[in-house]
């Protein structure tokens, strides 16, 4: 049992690139806002348990969009793992690295990502038998000139980041330009004034802007 990222998932995600992470405080927005995602080119989004409706949102997406794919985020206590799996995500994430939860994940082979900042938190995701690690909060701890270094010990491991935390859209091809990035993501796309405003055409091109700047 293994809660690794099975490649055809890294494979999905490197070819997308970018991952939405929209904060969805209401279901009925959800459709829209998932809708609007996919007419600019996303189809990975992350929805955080940060929310009451968060496994209902995951649930709807999984039913009403096959074609999107669902992490779910702020998995950090072991019981969530089965939550979050049995609604229908893809993927666990994590801000930080919990023995419980990856032990759990592994029981359910449940892929898991667990959150990093510093070369000893990598090195110990290694010990686990993990390669892919959600790089949190990439600006504020230095962005890409410090994980360009604290990476550069274990690149002979074929470890992979997703950068997420403070990446707006002007740094998207600073990070995609390295193979050691998976994909990232941020809440520009759908921040939470745009779906206030109910502003799908707005998400839309945001995340066409997104994807165009990947490339």
């Amino acid at each position: 049992m293994s809660a690794k990222v099975p490649q055809t998932i890294k494979d999905s995600l490197y070819s997308s690139r970018i991952i939405a992470t929209p904060s969805i405080a209401n279901k009925e927005d959800a459709a829209h806002v998932i809708e609007a995602l996919i007419k600019g080119g996303i189809d990975w989004v992350e929805i955080t348990l940060r929310t009451p409706i968060a496994l209902e949102i995951i649930q709807l997406i999984k039913k009403q969009f096959p074609e999107m794919n669902i992490m779910a985020g702020t998995v950090i206590d072991s019981d969530q793992v089965a939550q979050v799996q049995d609604a229908g995500a893809s993927v666990a994430v994590s801000p930080n690295l919990s023995t419980k939860v990856l032990e759990e994940a592994s029981s359910k082979e449940m892929p898991f990502v667990p959150g990093v900042a510093t070369p000893t938190e990598i090195g110990m995701g290694i010990g686990m038998g993990l390669d892919t690690f959600k790089f949190f909060p990439a600006e504020m701890i230095g962005g890409m000139r410090y994980l360009k270094r604290v990476y550069a010990p274990y690149a002979h491991k074929n470890v992979q980041f997703i950068p997420l935390g403070g990446i707006t859209e002007e740094l998207i091809p600073e990070y995609t330009l390295e193979d050691f990035i998976l994909a990232l993501g941020g809440s520009w796309i759908t921040n939470k004034e745009l779906i206030k405003a109910k502003n799908w055409k707005q998400i839309t091109q945001n995340a066409q802007f997104a994807k165009a700047k990947s490339g």
